[in-house]
């Protein structure tokens, strides 16, 4: 039968937990971190739980009784498979600043957040699901003994899935970066080679056209390997607050640079609202200057025209570039993202791929569409990531002006 018996209730007895049992073999355990400011919570939780396995594996418990303490603690495991999480403790809203700690400061994605409240006045569970990054809420008054067992078991199986494919995502990781490795080594190689060639080939120019040749393209193929390093290269973001004037005010400064270098002017058309990001700056950047850049290669053969928006709806933000370019033919659209695909004629066809990736690293989304009056729009989208705020030293000149 199932054990229906209330977990926390005031007129539950008082019970001693025993202590833990050594195993005979040591084997790997899953970690699960109790936080709540209450002593008996984390005495029957462990009592209640003592007697757990997932595939062969028990529980390592560790507590924290304070948000402060549960923060330390998660640096100090941050393999914590899962973290039962007390919504008021030494003030109303002290859980929910451990679970954005966790997903943000921590860059922590893998471990279950389950939220325990006894009063779920202070955290009401719509609000709280929807605006924070956490897997489960459990008002304490409707947790049986069964139901703490199904939650945890359900949690861990999650943790372990997310990790196979972590370790998956690593795997690849490196098998791109050693594949980058031994062809950049290749293309040196035969671009020296070439060199010495061409030296000799001075009374030859048919011998001198085909080594240019050869040079162009061990050009281009270590411009690709660059960028499939760049993409490989994306990891879990690392987060902090970004002033997204100041950001586009320096990849600004880059598009200028490659327009300058393709022969083109550069028109620069600038509506910001005064945004922090909470983001990765140095993977933002890259997204940003993947989109400008794109802009810059599809537009006219002299004159760029880039217009660049931030806006705010109070429950998100977002970033829009448009070009008055060629635009993308209908039956390319849904490919723009796939690696090695371009139309550019020295393109490396990874310029969408990363900003896609760097956008599925931070859970944002990102939309392209062919203008009808000509151009692109590229649209990120960006939910509950950012706030208003005015920046006074960037009122006059900069790129909150345009």
């Amino acid at each position: 039968m199932m054990d229906e018996r209330p977990l926390f209730s005031e007129s539950a007895e008082s019970v001693t937990a025993q202590g833990p049992r050594v195993p005979l073999i040591e084997v790997p355990t899953w970690k699960l971190m109790i936080v709540d400011d209450q002593e008996d919570v984390h005495t029957m939780t462990r009592l209640v739980l003592d007697d757990f396995t997932f595939e062969g594996r028990g529980l390592t418990f560790l507590s924290a009784f304070s948000g402060q303490e549960a923060k330390e603690r998660i640096m100090e495991h941050p393999d914590t498979a899962v973290v039962l999480l007390d919504v008021v403790m030494e003030h109303s809203r002290a859980g929910l600043d451990v679970a954005r700690f966790i997903r943000n400061d921590a860059s922590n994605r893998l471990t279950r957040i389950i939220l325990r409240t006894g009063q779920p006045g202070q955290a009401p569970e719509r609000t709280v699901v929807t605006e924070l990054d956490i897997n489960d809420y459990k008002q304490k008054t409707e947790l049986t003994v069964q139901k703490l067992f199904t939650t945890v078991t359900t949690a861990i199986r999650s943790y372990r899935d997310l990790l196979s494919i972590e370790e998956g995502r690593r795997s690849m990781h490196l098998l791109a970066l050693s594949v980058a490795h031994q062809v950049r080594n290749r293309t040196v190689a035969i671009a020296g080679f070439a060199n010495l060639l061409l030296k000799k080939a001075h009374d030859s120019d048919a011998v001198g056209k085909y080594i240019h040749t050869i040079l162009d393209e061990s050009v281009r193929l270590e411009e690709m390997v660059c960028a499939v390093n760049d993409y490989a290269g994306i990891e879990a973001p690392q987060m902090e607050q970004v002033n997204l004037a100041t950001l586009l005010d320096q990849a600004r400064k880059s598009l200028e640079q490659r327009a300058e270098k393709m022969g083109k002017t550069l028109d620069w058309k600038a509506e910001l609202q005064s945004l922090h990001i909470t983001a990765d700056f140095k993977q933002l950047r890259q997204l940003i200057e993947a989109l400008l850049f794109n802009a810059v290669d599809f537009s006219s053969e002299h004159h760029a025209i880039v217009r660049v928006m931030s806006l705010s709806d109070g429950a998100g933000c977002s970033v829009v570039v448009e070009d008055e370019g060629i635009g993308i033919p209908d039956e390319d659209l849904p490919f723009v993202f796939d690696p090695f695909f371009t139309r550019k004629p020295n393109g490396s066809g990874m310029g969408l791929s990363i900003v896609r990736k760097v956008a599925d690293e931070h859970q944002w989304d990102v939309r392209v569409v062919n203008k009808p009056e000509g151009g692109v729009r590229v649209e990120l989208l960006m939910p509950t990531h950012c706030v208003v705020q005015e920046f006074p030293e960037l009122e006059e000149g900069g790129a909150a002006d345009g």
